[in-house]
């Protein structure tokens, strides 16, 4: 499933979960710890993160 779609899914279940709810519902989701929301389709790109373990690498430097 490409992620366009993917986030069309997900805004719909986060519009239904959110009138059910009475409050925003953005941000409560267990992907949600992943999410970038300046990235397009932020909810779809943190879910396939999340699914797949994604791991973030940083590189240190040492200033002498």
């Amino acid at each position: 499933m490409n992620l366009k779609l993917q986030q069309r899914k997900f805004d719909d279940i986060k519009w239904r979960d959110s009138i059910q709810a009475g409050w925003d519902r953005c941000g409560s989701y267990e992907f949600c710890g992943e999410c970038r929301k300046e990235e397009p389709n932020p909810c779809a790109r943190a879910a396939n993160r999340y699914e797949n373990g994604y791991v973030r690498i940083a590189i240190i430097h040492r200033h002498v």
